[in-house]
């Protein structure tokens, strides 16, 4: 499996306080299928960080086209990159 950091900001719009238990949902779900490593809003709230695992770049991708949230296009400028992991508590959860 290999690392995945997504990135993203935020549309202003309604839709992201209206939609947050299925974006949550959908992390929950990320993570009892062992695809979820971390995520949270950033700590000004513009935005946002996901770390995944998956099998590939279009694995990664898949799982991030399920998200409630980049289905109603409440995120915006979302980047989705392979991190390699060199070091810290991440590498043994």
């Amino acid at each position: 499996m290999a690392t995945f950091l997504l990135t993203y900001g935020y549309h202003d719009t309604p839709l992201r306080a209206e939609r947050r238990d299925d974006h949550l949902a959908h992390l929950a779900s990320l993570t009892e299928r062992g695809h979820l490593l971390a995520a949270g809003p950033l700590a000004d709230l513009t935005g946002g960080v996901i770390v995944l695992e998956a099998d590939d770049e279009a694995a990664a991708q898949a799982l991030v086209d399920q998200d409630p949230y980049t289905i109603l296009n409440v995120t915006k400028d979302r980047s989705l990159r392979e991190w390699k992991l060199t070091a810290g508590r991440l590498l043994t959860s």
